[in-house]
């Protein structure tokens, strides 16, 4: 019974780890140097709403309230704007620029727009790759509670580990895919930086019932 409950979380949680906002979001902030490492860090953020809320839901045998879940889509929606437009201001094109420095062993990152910086002094992909996971945990807990409940009753633990575990995997590989093609094609970065900004867009349009 675990064994088919692990399976069965796993395959939910590939099938999770590859929805357009989940990518949209990983694609601005992985690059050629530890992108799969940045992929799964957004794996582990997250997984951590998601088994430690979603094993209280399930323990307490309660759901999310649609309005929550409504407000953390949107703070999603917000997010994924923010990621895709710091990526178009690093374009020269618009006088900006991304500058990379190092501090001991650590490169940081920081965007520079005519020579001043904006936003936040320094950047770690994969802490902020994290941080972005378990913004898209909280969002997503309630949803794989009511998978949960539909596909493994009988082993809910063994269901959210496997979800989990295939998460950060799957996020994971495809995050060092695109490391590859980052290094390889042309531009691919500001395509990142506007597909997050579009599906940013239609996800608030569609929180907000516009869409």
């Amino acid at each position: 019974m675990l064994t088919s409950a692990l399976v069965v979380g796993g395959a939910f949680g590939v099938r999770h780890a590859f929805e357009a906002d989940h990518l949209a979001a990983v694609a601005t902030l992985a690059e050629e140097e530890g992108a799969a490492a940045t992929g799964m860090a957004w794996g582990v953020g997250h997984s951590v709403p998601v088994l430690g809320l979603g094993g209280a839901f399930l323990a307490l045998d309660v759901s999310v309230p649609p309005t929550v879940s409504a407000v953390f889509e949107g703070v999603v929606a917000l997010v994924l704007i923010a990621l895709g437009a710091r990526v178009l201001l690093g374009r020269e094109s618009l006088g900006a620029a991304v500058v990379r420095h190092v501090h001991g062993r650590t490169e940081h990152r920081h965007v520079t727009v005519r020579g001043r910086g904006i936003g936040l002094t320094h950047t770690h992909a994969a802490e902020e790759s994290f941080a972005v996971g378990v913004v898209h945990g909280l969002a997503g807990s309630g949803g794989v509670v009511v998978l949960l409940a539909a596909a493994a009753p009988a082993d809910g633990t063994g269901f959210l580990v496997g979800f989990a575990l295939a998460t950060v995997a799957a996020m994971g590989v495809a995050a060092s895919g695109w490391g590859v093609l980052d290094a390889r094609v042309p531009h691919l970065r500001a395509f990142a930086g506007v597909a997050s900004v579009a599906v940013g867009v239609l996800l608030l349009a569609e929180t907000l019932g516009v869409a």
